[in-house]
């Protein structure tokens, strides 16, 4: 490579490791405020009261419930491909890589970052495709997509960014980088430490540099690295579901916290007596009290407690803003003991119903796509020959939890009032085929069916 090449190569590759600074300040604040590591701002004296160490942090942490409020109706159940061969190769490689543990972790982290990646490889041990959750680069590690300037959406290649330490080689630890083009992957390494070195190529393993990244017919696999992104609104990237509550969760610390120190110095009754000696006072049930004066030179009283209702009116409304701008059903904080009925709570919740149903339709993209990626390796790497023109699905667990006492109560009315089929109703139930198999071979079952086509040709002898 001529040295004006290698120039702009080094220019380039410092650029993109010194990128989007406010984006990755604004992923760190996500990860701080779903850990509840918040920033509150507390005098010497509240620090006093609420006995807390230096570096600790006194606060009220809802965001990590706004997260995962939705995240936990988020689980992909499998895939349709019209190719019941093909669904089940991709279940069996989506069970090897105990894909149930890693989706909840990459929907969690979109939810909550705005932004995640999974990264798909090709395990040649295996011999199967390997799955892995890439956060967000947060200004020290991590994934971040490039997209096309030119065309809204389209991918122009994914760089992961990380840190690696080498105290071997004198350095300490040095910074790694690899570039993912929908033809090639670049790999590179720094040459000094942290903060001085030039790029140089990172072979590793691999005998060609760059990897060239394209099937049998020379034809580009695409960017290996897809992009999960929740509510991105037509743009690029992601907005993380607490964005707009966090400046809530901030006034809900501090009213928090002025609940706790006030109700400290002023929620309970102070006992005060004038004129005599009183320091054997004793206060309690039975106690008696005697002094020897005059009872015009001595008196006693109570000053009440201070009224924290307001106080705790306003933490409570700033817990009700945070249901409300994140479609957070109330019943989810728990606010007081009251149970809402099951009308209330399906009302509630149906915002959360709709954004997750909304969710599941765009992280089913990005799964349609994995699996994609998936099988285009499998064809270059792997034994098997699979079509990639099959269309890909993804299913998904309902996002509405079912009420069964109501839903027996519907099929009940459909079956006796409607004379729904079996048929329908075992449909609408959720039934298995083995499940089916087994009432349809009950005696019970048969019986009743006797019985029906006794009463149908009865009324139609009647009819005659």
């Amino acid at each position: 490579m001529s040295d004006a090449k290698t120039l702009v190569k080094q220019s380039f590759l410092q650029h993109l490791y010194n990128i989007d600074v406010e984006r990755a300040d604004k992923y760190r604040q996500y990860r701080d405020y779903y850990d509840g590591n918040h920033p509150t701002q507390l005098t010497r004296k509240m620090r006093r009261v609420l006995e807390l160490k230096t570096g600790q942090v006194f606060r009220d942490n809802f965001c990590a419930i706004v997260v995962d409020a939705l995240a936990n109706r988020l689980t992909v159940t499998g895939f349709d491909t019209g190719n019941d061969a093909q669904g089940e190769l991709f279940m069996g490689w989506w069970q090897a890589a105990r894909m149930d543990a890693v989706q909840n972790n990459v929907h969690t982290s979109a939810v909550r970052d705005g932004d995640a990646y999974l990264l798909v490889e090709w395990d040649a041990e295996k011999m199967r495709p390997q799955f892995s959750l890439e956060l967000a680069y947060d200004g020290s590690d991590g994934v971040k997509m490039h997209y096309s300037d030119e065309r809204q959406g389209k991918v122009a290649f994914a760089s992961k960014r990380w840190v690696i330490s080498e105290p071997s080689e004198g350095a300490g630890k040095k910074r790694r980088i690899n570039l993912y083009y929908p033809e090639r992957i670049e790999k590179y390494v720094s040459d000094g430490d942290l903060d001085m070195g030039n790029w140089t190529p990172y072979t590793d393993d691999d005998p060609e540099w760059p990897i060239p990244w394209l099937n049998s017919s020379g034809e580009p696999l695409g960017v290996p690295v897809i992009h999960f992104a929740y509510k991105s609104g037509g743009y690029n990237f992601g907005k993380s579901r607490m964005n707009d509550a966090i400046p809530i969760q901030n006034s809900l610390n501090m009213a928090f916290t002025d609940l706790v120190t006030t109700a400290v110095y002023e929620a309970f009754g102070i006992y005060y007596a004038l004129g005599d000696d009183w320091g054997s006072l004793q206060v309690g049930p039975g106690a008696i009290w005697h002094s020897e004066k005059p009872a015009s030179e001595v008196a006693v009283g109570r000053i009440e407690a201070g009224d924290l209702t307001q106080l705790l009116a306003l933490k409570n409304d700033n817990v009700m803003d945070i249901a409300r701008v994140t479609s957070t059903p109330l019943s989810y904080f728990q606010m007081s003991g009251h149970i809402a009925s099951e009308g209330t709570l399906k009302q509630q919740e149906s915002g959360l119903v709709a954004d997750a149903e909304t969710t599941q339709t765009f992280f089913g993209n990005s799964w349609e796509d994995t699996m994609a990626m998936a099988r285009k390796l499998n064809n270059v790497f792997g034994k098997g020959k699979l079509n990639e023109e099959q269309i890909i699905s993804t299913e998904w667990k309902p996002a509405q939890v079912r009420d069964e006492a109501e839903l027996m109560n519907r099929l009940a009315i459909m079956g006796e009032k409607l004379h729904v089929s079996d048929e329908v109703l075992w449909a609408r139930a959720g039934l298995t085929d083995a499940e089916i198999d087994i009432i349809q071979a009950s005696d019970q079952y048969q019986e009743r069916r006797a019985m029906s086509g006794a009463a149908m040709l009865l009324n139609e002898e009647n009819r005659e």
